[in-house]
């Protein structure tokens, strides 16, 4: 009688983790303002979530049908109770002012970063746990808690390296980025840095340049610049478009977009008010070569079909690594939480 009440127990905690997925999967598309019938299962971050939390489902299960169990009740109860709260007060940082938006690094702003590291300590518990009910199930040695954290911690630091493998071994040079020349495509510069005195840096020189090549080129009709402003600074659109109508371009053939404050907002925006335009044949985003492969990535979150096309600034081997190694930490945190 006692077994057949705990593994009763045993299938609401699995209710409870299933619900718990579905939570991180509402709050990635309520993020980015995206209704639930745009959910794909096969997009990487889906299925990277959906595994993990088999893993979890599994181990609940192998515990129920062991005649002793290794892992109490009381344990896994605990451990969900404290993963539900942290996943809810990761969710209400999203939404609320923590006075952080002023601090920038890495090009993010503080509020994003916090959340992203309130996010990011979520998903190391989740490991935790994981790695510490596997030692007892299977290893059968008493486990540390520390330990167990250490590990889950190299898990992390394991998928980041993949995420850096993903991130340099994806082509956008086949067949399906191909660019066509037409006058009804729109080239869409992704916003960059802004130096003082309002000048381009050369990341956004490159983009708007790549941009200005392929409307001379007939590749593109238009040119829409976008992104915002950091404290201080005219906006990123408006001085790509400065820069434009320095070298002599046809303001007609140039729009701006001035809200936007990330790749994500930017990728957001020409789903909203590009895609399905019927004036427009493509959609060409430029960006940087280190850049493009997180932006292909979020396009697909989006289900939005767009074609690439990679900057011509070139950076030193420091500052390339340096900026692939971020983006892959992007990358990673979007895939799993849309952030």
């Amino acid at each position: 009688m006692p077994k057949i009440k705990e593994r009763k127990n045993t299938w609401l905690l699995i209710l409870l983790w299933l619900l718990q997925l579905s939570a991180i999967f509402f709050i990635k598309y309520t993020n980015q303002n995206l209704p639930f019938s745009e959910f794909n299962l096969g997009f990487i971050g889906n299925l990277f979530l959906l595994i993990l939390y088999l893993c979890l489902i599994l181990v609940l299960l192998v515990n129920s049908i062991k005649k002793h169990s290794s892992i109490s009740n009381k344990t896994i109860i605990a451990f969900l109770a404290l993963s539900w709260l942290l996943l809810f007060i990761s969710f209400i940082s999203i939404n609320i002012e923590i006075g952080l938006n002023d601090i920038y690094l890495f090009g993010q702003s503080g509020n994003k970063l916090f959340t992203g590291f309130l996010f990011t300590t979520f998903l190391i518990g989740l490991f935790s746990f994981l790695l510490y009910a596997f030692t007892l199930l299977f290893i059968k040695s008493k486990p540390n808690i520390i330990r167990s954290v250490y590990g889950s911690t190299l898990m992390l630091l394991i998928f980041l390296l993949l995420t850096f493998i993903y991130n340099n071994t994806l082509s956008y040079t086949s067949e399906k980025w191909q660019l066509n020349k037409s006058n009804r495509n729109i080239a869409v510069v992704l916003g960059a840095a802004v130096w003082s005195g309002n000048l381009p840096s050369p990341t956004l020189a490159g983009r708007v340049d790549k941009a200005l090549e392929l409307l001379e080129n007939g590749f593109s009709g238009k040119i829409l610049v976008t992104g915002s402003s950091a404290p201080g600074e005219m906006t990123e659109a408006e001085v790509a478009y400065n820069y434009l109508v320095a070298k002599g371009i046809d303001t007609t053939l140039v729009s701006i977009e001035t809200s936007t404050r990330s790749t994500a907002e930017q990728i957001q925006f020409i789903k909203n008010k590009l895609e399905g335009v019927k004036s427009i044949k493509d959609i060409i985003v430029i960006s940087d070569s280190y850049h493009l492969p997180r932006v292909i990535e979020i396009s697909r979150f989006f289900n939005l079909d767009i074609k690439v096309a990679e900057s011509r600034h070139v950076v030193d081997f420091k500052d390339k690594l340096y900026n692939k190694v971020r983006e892959s930490i992007a990358l990673f945190i979007f895939w799993c939480f849309a952030l």
